[in-house]
Protein backbone atom coordinates (compact mmCIF):
# COMPACT_ATOMS: atom_id res chain seq x y z
CA UNK A 1 0.00 0.00 0.00
CA UNK A 2 1.09 3.41 -0.84
CA UNK A 3 -0.06 6.74 -0.31
CA UNK A 4 -2.08 8.04 -3.25
CA UNK A 5 -0.29 10.62 -5.38
CA UNK A 6 2.69 12.62 -3.85
CA UNK A 7 3.99 13.87 -0.65
CA UNK A 8 4.82 17.14 0.90
CA UNK A 9 8.19 17.11 3.19
CA UNK A 10 8.62 18.75 6.45
CA UNK A 11 12.13 20.21 7.37
CA UNK A 12 12.76 21.89 10.07
CA UNK A 13 16.57 23.66 10.28
CA UNK A 14 18.84 25.89 12.39
CA UNK A 15 22.06 26.72 10.98
CA UNK A 16 22.31 22.98 8.98
CA UNK A 17 24.85 24.15 6.33
CA UNK A 18 27.13 20.80 7.15
CA UNK A 19 29.33 19.10 5.04
CA UNK A 20 26.59 16.17 4.60
CA UNK A 21 23.22 19.09 4.11
CA UNK A 22 23.54 18.66 0.71
CA UNK A 23 23.85 14.36 0.54
CA UNK A 24 20.91 14.49 2.59
CA UNK A 25 18.62 16.67 0.36
CA UNK A 26 19.36 15.12 -2.81
CA UNK A 27 18.43 11.77 -1.02
CA UNK A 28 15.09 13.54 -0.73
CA UNK A 29 15.22 14.89 -3.90
CA UNK A 30 15.35 10.88 -5.12
CA UNK A 31 13.50 9.03 -3.21
CA UNK A 32 10.37 10.90 -2.25
CA UNK A 33 7.67 11.88 -5.00
CA UNK A 34 7.35 15.27 -3.45
CA UNK A 35 4.45 17.88 -3.51
CA UNK A 36 5.95 20.35 -1.53
CA UNK A 37 9.06 20.95 -0.05
CA UNK A 38 8.10 23.07 3.34
CA UNK A 39 11.01 24.33 5.69
CA UNK A 40 10.79 25.82 8.93
CA UNK A 41 14.00 27.29 9.55
CA UNK A 42 15.05 29.69 12.30
CA UNK A 43 16.91 32.21 11.00
CA UNK A 44 19.58 30.20 9.70
CA UNK A 45 23.19 32.17 8.97
CA UNK A 46 25.41 30.19 7.74
CA UNK A 47 24.17 29.67 3.78
CA UNK A 48 21.38 27.08 5.08
CA UNK A 49 18.35 28.62 3.00
CA UNK A 50 20.56 29.22 -0.29
CA UNK A 51 21.46 25.57 -0.56
CA UNK A 52 17.65 24.53 -0.04
CA UNK A 53 17.28 26.40 -2.91
CA UNK A 54 19.77 25.20 -5.34
CA UNK A 55 18.68 22.19 -4.71
CA UNK A 56 14.88 23.05 -3.84
CA UNK A 57 14.37 26.41 -5.89
CA UNK A 58 10.21 25.41 -5.32
CA UNK A 59 11.03 25.08 -1.45
CA UNK A 60 8.63 26.88 1.14
CA UNK A 61 10.98 28.19 3.29
CA UNK A 62 9.16 29.53 6.49
CA UNK A 63 11.43 31.99 8.79
CA UNK A 64 10.82 31.11 12.56
CA UNK A 65 11.76 31.26 16.36
CA UNK A 66 9.47 28.93 17.53
CA UNK A 67 10.84 25.70 19.19
CA UNK A 68 10.94 22.44 17.47
CA UNK A 69 7.69 21.31 18.78
CA UNK A 70 5.63 24.35 17.38
CA UNK A 71 8.00 24.66 14.10
CA UNK A 72 7.30 21.30 13.28
CA UNK A 73 3.14 21.97 13.95
CA UNK A 74 3.63 25.41 12.09
CA UNK A 75 4.72 23.39 8.99
CA UNK A 76 1.89 20.58 9.14
CA UNK A 77 -0.39 23.64 8.39
CA UNK A 78 0.72 24.23 5.19
CA UNK A 79 0.59 20.44 3.96
CA UNK A 80 -2.19 19.57 1.50
CA UNK A 81 -1.16 16.00 0.72
CA UNK A 82 -3.38 12.85 2.46
CA UNK A 83 0.53 11.45 3.54
CA UNK A 84 3.64 13.97 4.17
CA UNK A 85 6.86 13.00 5.29
CA UNK A 86 9.26 14.43 8.51
CA UNK A 87 12.68 14.11 7.37
CA UNK A 88 15.33 16.07 9.92
CA UNK A 89 18.24 17.84 8.14
CA UNK A 90 21.43 15.57 9.05
CA UNK A 91 18.95 12.31 7.89
CA UNK A 92 20.33 10.65 4.51
CA UNK A 93 17.80 8.38 3.15
CA UNK A 94 18.48 4.92 1.40
CA UNK A 95 18.10 3.51 -2.27
CA UNK A 96 14.07 2.84 -2.16
CA UNK A 97 13.51 4.39 0.91
CA UNK A 98 9.56 5.32 -0.63
CA UNK A 99 8.81 2.17 -1.40
CA UNK A 100 10.20 0.47 0.94
CA UNK A 101 8.33 2.31 4.04
CA UNK A 102 5.05 2.04 1.80
CA UNK A 103 4.75 -1.58 2.01
CA UNK A 104 3.99 -1.36 5.89
CA UNK A 105 1.58 0.63 5.76
CA UNK A 106 -1.97 -0.75 6.66
CA UNK A 107 -5.42 1.13 8.16
CA UNK A 108 -4.24 1.05 11.43
CA UNK A 109 -1.05 2.89 10.85
CA UNK A 110 -0.58 6.71 11.85
CA UNK A 111 3.45 6.89 11.69
CA UNK A 112 6.03 4.81 10.75
CA UNK A 113 9.69 5.50 10.42
CA UNK A 114 13.03 3.12 9.81
CA UNK A 115 15.32 3.35 12.61
CA UNK A 116 18.32 5.87 12.49
CA UNK A 117 21.98 4.49 12.00
CA UNK A 118 25.14 6.96 13.50
CA UNK A 119 28.21 6.86 11.18
CA UNK A 120 31.15 5.57 13.68
CA UNK A 121 31.31 2.15 13.56
CA UNK A 122 32.03 1.15 17.29
CA UNK A 123 28.18 3.81 17.88
CA UNK A 124 26.90 1.65 15.67
CA UNK A 125 27.96 -1.91 16.91
CA UNK A 126 26.97 -0.65 20.58
CA UNK A 127 23.52 0.66 19.13
CA UNK A 128 22.73 -2.86 17.43
CA UNK A 129 23.48 -4.88 20.25
CA UNK A 130 21.72 -2.73 23.04
CA UNK A 131 18.58 -5.48 23.00
CA UNK A 132 21.16 -8.55 23.57
CA UNK A 133 23.05 -6.94 26.05
CA UNK A 134 20.23 -5.80 27.85
CA UNK A 135 18.75 -8.83 27.74
CA UNK A 136 21.72 -10.62 28.92
CA UNK A 137 22.25 -8.73 32.11
CA UNK A 138 18.06 -9.71 32.86
CA UNK A 139 16.54 -6.55 31.95
CA UNK A 140 13.42 -6.14 30.19
CA UNK A 141 13.38 -4.85 27.24
CA UNK A 142 10.84 -2.26 26.34
CA UNK A 143 10.31 -1.43 23.20
CA UNK A 144 8.94 2.17 22.67
CA UNK A 145 5.96 2.89 20.79
CA UNK A 146 6.88 6.34 20.31
CA UNK A 147 8.10 7.40 16.93
CA UNK A 148 10.81 9.37 16.12
CA UNK A 149 10.53 12.61 13.55
CA UNK A 150 13.92 11.77 11.45
CA UNK A 151 12.67 9.96 8.51
CA UNK A 152 8.87 9.45 9.41
CA UNK A 153 5.57 9.12 6.98
CA UNK A 154 2.61 10.70 9.21
CA UNK A 155 -1.04 10.60 8.10
CA UNK A 156 -2.11 14.15 8.14
CA UNK A 157 -5.67 14.58 8.90
CA UNK A 158 -4.55 12.67 12.90
CA UNK A 159 -1.96 15.53 13.45
CA UNK A 160 -4.08 18.66 12.25
CA UNK A 161 -4.92 19.46 15.75
CA UNK A 162 -1.30 19.03 17.14
CA UNK A 163 -0.21 21.29 19.14
CA UNK A 164 2.61 20.97 21.86
CA UNK A 165 4.00 22.72 24.53
CA UNK A 166 5.35 26.27 23.12
CA UNK A 167 8.84 25.62 24.97
CA UNK A 168 8.82 21.86 23.60
CA UNK A 169 12.34 21.26 22.14
CA UNK A 170 13.66 17.85 22.71
CA UNK A 171 11.18 14.97 23.21
CA UNK A 172 8.39 16.44 20.61
CA UNK A 173 8.09 13.39 18.46
CA UNK A 174 7.11 11.46 21.89
CA UNK A 175 4.47 14.33 22.31
CA UNK A 176 3.55 13.58 18.34
CA UNK A 177 2.96 9.97 18.72
CA UNK A 178 0.45 9.95 21.85
CA UNK A 179 -1.12 12.02 19.87
CA UNK A 180 -1.44 9.48 17.42
CA UNK A 181 -2.01 7.11 19.66
CA UNK A 182 -4.71 8.56 21.63
CA UNK A 183 -6.85 8.19 18.47
CA UNK A 184 -6.88 5.25 18.12
CA UNK A 185 -3.85 4.32 15.10
CA UNK A 186 -0.23 2.85 15.43
CA UNK A 187 3.09 4.62 15.24
CA UNK A 188 5.74 1.88 14.44
CA UNK A 189 9.90 1.81 14.16
CA UNK A 190 11.09 -0.48 11.20
CA UNK A 191 14.18 -2.31 12.65
CA UNK A 192 14.89 -4.51 9.59
CA UNK A 193 16.83 -1.37 7.59
CA UNK A 194 18.27 1.48 8.76
CA UNK A 195 18.52 5.45 7.70
CA UNK A 196 22.38 6.84 7.62
CA UNK A 197 22.13 9.61 10.39
CA UNK A 198 25.26 12.28 9.69
CA UNK A 199 26.27 14.19 12.70
CA UNK A 200 28.74 14.49 15.49
CA UNK A 201 28.97 11.24 17.06
CA UNK A 202 31.07 9.31 19.29
CA UNK A 203 31.91 10.94 23.14
CA UNK A 204 31.41 14.12 21.75
CA UNK A 205 27.45 13.19 20.83
CA UNK A 206 26.94 12.09 24.42
CA UNK A 207 26.52 15.92 25.83
CA UNK A 208 23.32 15.91 23.18
CA UNK A 209 21.97 13.63 26.50
CA UNK A 210 21.59 17.06 27.94
CA UNK A 211 19.43 18.04 25.48
CA UNK A 212 17.09 14.72 24.97
CA UNK A 213 16.69 14.42 28.89
CA UNK A 214 15.70 17.55 29.32
CA UNK A 215 12.31 17.69 27.32
CA UNK A 216 12.33 13.60 27.92
CA UNK A 217 11.32 14.79 31.77
CA UNK A 218 8.83 17.78 30.29
CA UNK A 219 6.94 14.84 28.52
CA UNK A 220 7.54 12.04 30.89
CA UNK A 221 8.48 10.19 28.48
CA UNK A 222 8.69 7.04 30.88
CA UNK A 223 7.03 6.85 33.68
CA UNK A 224 9.29 4.44 35.64
CA UNK A 225 11.83 7.29 34.84
CA UNK A 226 13.02 9.01 38.45
CA UNK A 227 15.89 10.96 39.95
CA UNK A 228 17.01 8.10 42.04
CA UNK A 229 17.00 5.90 39.14
CA UNK A 230 19.18 7.77 37.17
CA UNK A 231 21.78 8.31 39.93
CA UNK A 232 21.61 4.70 40.61
CA UNK A 233 22.37 3.88 36.58
CA UNK A 234 25.62 6.64 36.93
CA UNK A 235 26.96 5.00 40.22
CA UNK A 236 27.03 1.65 38.06
CA UNK A 237 27.64 2.86 35.11
CA UNK A 238 31.79 1.80 35.28
CA UNK A 239 30.92 -1.51 35.90
CA UNK A 240 28.29 -1.20 33.13
CA UNK A 241 30.16 0.25 30.67
CA UNK A 242 33.06 -2.54 31.50
CA UNK A 243 30.86 -5.19 31.13
CA UNK A 244 29.73 -3.94 27.34
CA UNK A 245 32.79 -3.27 26.46
CA UNK A 246 34.26 -6.50 27.40
CA UNK A 247 31.05 -7.61 25.33
CA UNK A 248 31.69 -6.23 22.52
CA UNK A 249 35.19 -5.68 22.53
CA UNK A 250 35.15 -2.32 22.36
CA UNK A 251 37.02 -0.40 24.60
CA UNK A 252 35.26 3.15 23.37
CA UNK A 253 32.03 1.90 24.67
CA UNK A 254 32.59 2.26 28.18
CA UNK A 255 33.89 6.24 28.35
CA UNK A 256 30.81 6.13 26.28
CA UNK A 257 28.46 4.69 28.69
CA UNK A 258 29.48 6.31 31.54
CA UNK A 259 29.70 10.15 30.14
CA UNK A 260 26.03 9.33 28.70
CA UNK A 261 24.92 8.82 32.33
CA UNK A 262 26.09 11.69 33.57
CA UNK A 263 25.00 14.12 31.14
CA UNK A 264 21.11 12.31 31.28
CA UNK A 265 21.30 13.50 34.88
CA UNK A 266 22.38 16.49 34.00
CA UNK A 267 19.80 17.30 31.78
CA UNK A 268 16.98 15.52 34.04
CA UNK A 269 17.90 17.82 36.64
CA UNK A 270 18.74 20.85 34.78
CA UNK A 271 16.12 20.93 32.35
CA UNK A 272 15.26 24.56 32.04
CA UNK A 273 19.16 25.28 31.23
CA UNK A 274 19.50 22.54 28.21
CA UNK A 275 15.95 22.70 26.68
CA UNK A 276 16.83 24.17 23.36
CA UNK A 277 20.16 23.03 22.26
CA UNK A 278 21.98 25.71 20.63
CA UNK A 279 23.89 24.97 16.92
Amino acid sequence: MEPSGKVDVIMCTWNSNKPWFKDCLHSIRREIPICHFIVVDRFSNDGTQRVIKEIFPEAMIIESDLNLGRARAEAIKHVDTEWFIFVDDDIELFDGWFKAISRYLNPAVGAIAFEVSPEVKWLKKFSYSSRRIAESLGRKWILEREINCTNTLVRTRLVRDWLPPSFLSSSEDVHLSRHIISKGYNTIILRNRHVKHHGIFGLKSTRKKLWHYSGMRLVRYTPTTTTRKLIRRLLISPLRGLYVGIKLKEAMVVPYIILSDFYSLKGWLQWNKYLVWKR
